[in-house]
């Protein structure tokens, strides 16, 4: 009996879809399918942006930044006891590289122009490195064979209308001098040897790389470094927390150790707590073109109201009948959903690939828009789109019930 009654659901499905009438042709089909097109596209763009900006904003931050890193209760690593710390550091399988960094604050000035910066002492010569530091220079070298060879962010260079093989000092109330004349700062020549850029507003706007040596002499902790960067295997990138409180207590408690989690949970808690804020808001919009699938499925009621009426003769069930109307909805929905989610895809590409808008980077962290397609959230948009035409549609089905079979053929 289920055999026989399937087949009858699939005639008058083949019966819709081939009619030389093209009934799927009409107006409030076309309203119906249009409407979810155009709702499923807007929220696919949506999750798109939203995936890809989380995922390359993870990206950079952990390219420009070490995984783990191991600070001093005095602000500073003598070099003997970075002997202790390399002891234990190369023996942890976990772990892919690490190395010295001199970190401290300045201003930049050239000629009347100062803005506030990052020096960043690095050990650049290392064929590993903590940070993807090489990766990141666009223009110039990387080497900082020189005392004051500098690489600096690309924005901090344009705001100080700095060029390759220019000069600008750094000044620094670090190891400033009282003299007859007032106060007198710390100050160092450099010169320009590359530009860096990272994609992120914070750090292309900020960053001074030094040599390790010409920044510890500048921060005034000579034969010292600020803290030691750890790059981990890219397996354990995501237990970085768990390995920084082993660490610890491996070091009996004698260094302050934070991982990127740390620093960045906060961030990562939010933009997927926004995520999901934006989808519930845009679902909203399928619901609202799911009025145009109750409209549309009422009407296709009224207009076969003699159908319904001789298969009710001929002993067809309420269920049969409702069966037929929904599963002819629920294709020309899967059909409508899929077009939309490509759609969004395509729209998705247009707004990564153009030039013309860009995003804020002082606000958004990136100037670019990223976009990121992944089989969880074009799974979750298909399900919820689904589940919403299938709940709009089972409202009208109701009438199927009330029709009465005399009433129907008397009336014809």
């Amino acid at each position: 009996m289920k055999r026989i009654m399937n087949e009858i659901v699939l005639f008058f499905l083949k019966k819709f879809f081939s009619s030389p009438k093209k009934e799927w042709l009409k107006f409030d089909t076309m309203f119906m399918i249009l409407g979810i097109i155009i709702s499923v596209s807007t929220l696919t763009v949506a999750l798109a942006i939203f995936d890809g900006y989380e995922k390359a904003l993870k990206n950079t931050i952990l390219d420009v930044n070490s995984h783990i890193y191991i600070f001093s209760s005095d602000d500073k690593i003598a070099a003997k006891k970075a002997i202790e710390l390399d002891s234990l550091l190369s023996a942890q399988e976990e772990i892919a590289c690490f190395g010295k960094v001199v970190v401290t604050q300045s201003m930049c000035s050239n000629l009347s122009r100062v803005k506030g910066a990052i020096i960043r002492g690095i050990e650049w010569q290392n064929e590993q490195l903590p940070v993807a530091y090489r990766k990141f220079i666009f223009e110039g070298d990387y080497q900082l064979l020189h005392e004051n060879d500098a690489v600096i962010g690309y924005r901090l260079a344009k705001e100080l209308n700095l060029k390759l093989g220019d000069e600008f000092k750094i000044i620094s109330s670090i190891g400033a001098k009282i003299t007859p004349f007032g106060l007198q700062q710390k100050e160092k020549k450099l010169k320009v040897v590359g530009f860096y850029k990272s994609g992120m507003y914070e750090y292309d706007s900020k960053y001074v790389f030094l040599n390790l040596e010409t920044a510890a002499q500048f921060a005034e902790i000579p034969k010292s470094f600020t803290m030691m960067e750890i790059r981990l295997k890219e397996n354990f990138v995501e237990n970085a927390d768990y390995l920084a409180y082993k660490w610890e207590y491996l070091l009996d408690y004698k260094y302050q150790i934070n991982s990127w989690i740390y620093f960045n949970s906060n961030l990562f808690t939010l933009l997927k707590l926004e995520k999901w804020i934006i989808f519930i808001i845009l679902s909203f919009l399928i619901l609202i073109a799911s009025f145009n699938v109750v409209s549309s499925v009422a009407t296709t009621i009224l207009e076969k109201k003699q159908e319904i009426g001789i298969l009710k003769t001929f002993g067809t069930s309420n269920y049969l009948l409702q069966k037929i109307f929904l599963f002819k909805t629920i294709f020309i929905a899967i059909f409508a959903i899929t077009i939309g989610q490509i759609f969004g895809v395509l729209i998705a590409k247009f707004l990564s690939w153009q030039k013309f808008f860009a995003l804020k980077g002082d606000v958004y962290f990136l100037d670019k828009i990223h976009v990121e397609f992944s089989v969880l959230s074009w799974a979750i948009i298909l399900l919820t789109s689904l589940l919403i035409v299938f709940l709009a549609s089972t409202i009208p089905l109701k009438k199927i019930n009330n029709l009465k079979i005399i009433e129907v053929l008397r009336n014809q």
